[in-house]
């Protein structure tokens, strides 16, 4: 069982290790958007199992601006998984839920 480092407190941190459990993960495809090309969008990019995912990063105690949570928004409406997270385990209790949600769809319930 591959082990994460709990991140430090910096937001390139919790980003960094994020983004290596992401791409551990099996059907996940994720990546760093550099916010120089468009502003709001979200720190990571990828898809899981075929569902678009974007993840803003914050700190704890952090909130995201009126941009990012309204491109958050957008995504969502597009039926994406568009969130804000401050941790690994964020992200994962969001990895089951869309694994939760396949497996409803795949038994019709």
């Amino acid at each position: 069982m591959m082990r994460f480092p709990k991140p430090s407190s910096s937001e390139a941190a919790i980003q960094r290790a994020i983004l290596k459990y992401l791409n551990t993960q099996p059907h996940c495809w994720a990546t760093k958007f550099p916010g120089v090309l468009r502003r709001g969008v979200p720190d990571i990019l990828g898809v899981y199992h075929g569902r678009f995912i974007a993840f803003e990063i914050k700190r704890p105690g952090h909130k995201p601006t009126f941009l990012q949570r309204a491109v958050i928004d957008r995504i969502r409406w597009a039926s994406g998984r568009g969130e804000v997270v401050h941790s690994i385990d964020e992200v994962r209790e969001i990895l089951l839920e869309i694994d939760e949600e396949r497996a409803l769809q795949r038994f019709g319930e």
